[in-house]
């Protein structure tokens, strides 16, 4: 790909939010966008760029060699833990501080601009002055959303910036013109969210504000979706915005990663060997990401879900691994801490059908294997579009994306949704139990591969 009759290649500026769920997004168009020839300068902070590196040298991609990270290094702040760089380091109720430092990037990254001069800046949702510091150079801006079109458009419909306060009963309808009634926070979700959209005790910018101001000075907004699944929600993000809106694909990596060389550590090996010893497309598996946290009780209500389904399951469980953690808690065996924390005598009633896992897990692998049927899963975007992609039943249990699970169980109907609560966001074991069921062993279901 050439640009403007000079015969130089395109050089774009790739700028994600300091998430890992933003990142690999960022990451795969990237991959995608250097196959074409373009040239990706890729923007980070030091530990999140060794991460990155790590995942560019796992891919072994021939596009790799075209792609150019670049370090900033995060400036400190008051209350952000030392070593602190992404949502992971931190508690949620931290990510304010963590944008406040990510804010002090604004004029290095403006002096990055003046050396290296891009023909176009990607940025994020929290980085809402990167498109102003970029027109400074006559640089345009493109807003790349990795949400799905349908939460896109509901969180971030122009009518939804206001000055006053965000309410729940806001949150809980749809925009204006919006394409679904099916979509919809419930309130115990809303009441989470509104914080999202009004200022702090400090007056810090609201999350969404953000967002906003990142997508008013962009000219094109770019979406990780496709018109087969989100047409009609595409389509509603062109006419609020009056911006062009460009799908890009699911962006998954193309293969699933190898099996072999063995992957590092026993008790991974042994996950998917358990798998090999169970029948086609029997086995649930159950993950909520890297960063969402069952409380003990939800623990024990999906525990107790799950034996009473009968149903066979893989159960990955995962704990926070914080900046400021001392060593020894970062390093804890999460294998016993998962162990600790199932109800009594839980996994000696099930271990002839079950297995719990503490740790981080190959996702891919296990959603590609011929025994996996299900995913009991957060409902996060990149999940549920590795589970379509290998044609894995879908159960939401979300944890805060609630929207993106009624997408799949009401619009695309490739899912269905556990019932809670929807003033205080509880379920109960039977709860769990029926969802499982209806996914695993019911034909209320038409499920599309």
């Amino acid at each position: 790909m050439e640009d403007n009759g000079e015969n130089k290649p395109l050089h774009v500026l790739m700028f994600p939010w300091l998430a890992h769920g933003h990142i690999f997004p960022f990451l795969e168009l990237s991959i995608r966008l250097a196959r074409h020839g373009v040239r990706i300068s890729f923007l980070s902070t030091p530990r999140n760029i060794s991460k990155t590196r790590q995942s560019l040298l796992t891919l072994n991609s021939s596009a790799t060699g075209k792609i150019d990270l670049m370090e900033l290094p995060l400036p400190s702040v008051d209350g952000l833990p030392p070593g602190a760089e992404n949502t992971a380091d931190i508690p949620n109720e931290m990510a304010d501080i963590l944008k406040k430092a990510l804010d002090g990037l604004e004029e290095p990254f403006e002096g990055l601009l003046s050396r290296i001069q891009p023909d176009y800046v990607v940025c994020d949702v929290s980085q809402h002055w990167a498109p102003t510091v970029a027109a400074k150079f006559g640089i345009p801006a493109i807003f790349f959303s990795i949400y799905s079109a349908a939460v896109t458009g509901y969180l971030m419909a122009p009518s939804r910036w206001k000055d006053e306060e965000t309410t729940v009963g806001d949150l809980t309808t749809p925009p204006p013109g919006y394409p679904s009634s099916a979509i919809a926070f419930r309130p115990f979700e809303a009441g989470a969210m509104a914080a999202a959209y009004n200022p702090n005790e400090e007056g810090d910018i609201p999350a969404v504000h953000r967002a906003f101001k990142s997508v008013e000075g962009c000219g094109l907004i770019a979406i990780r979706s496709c018109y087969e699944m989100e047409g009609r929600f595409i389509d509603y993000l062109e006419t609020c915005y009056r911006k062009r809106v460009v799908p890009v694909g699911l962006l998954l990596q193309e293969e699933s990663p190898p099996r072999n060389p063995p992957l590092d550590g026993s008790q991974q090996n042994e996950c998917l060997a358990w798998l090999d010893r169970q029948k086609s497309s029997t086995v649930v598996y159950a993950s909520f990401g890297s960063e969402c946290f069952l409380s003990e009780g939800q623990i024990g209500a999906v525990a107790e879900g799950l034996e009473l389904s009968g149903v066979f399951f893989l159960w990955v469980l995962r704990f926070p691994r914080y900046a400021d953690s001392s060593l020894a808690e970062r390093d804890v065996d999460e294998q016993g801490r998962a162990s600790a924390c199932l109800p009594k005598g839980f996994e000696e009633r099930t271990r002839e059908r079950g297995f719990v896992y503490g740790g981080w897990a190959p996702q891919q692998l296990i959603l590609s294997h011929p025994s996996t049927g299900g995913f009991l899963s957060h409902c996060g975007w990149s999940s549920l579009l590795e589970a379509i992609r290998y044609g894995v039943k879908i159960i939401g249990l979300p944890i805060n994306h609630g929207l993106d699970a009624r997408l799949v169980a009401e619009e695309l109907k490739i899912g269905v949704e556990v019932a809670r609560d929807e003033e205080d966001g509880s379920f109960r074991a039977e709860d769990v139990c029926v969802s499982v069921r209806k996914a695993m062993v019911g034909d209320e279901v038409e499920w599309r591969r």
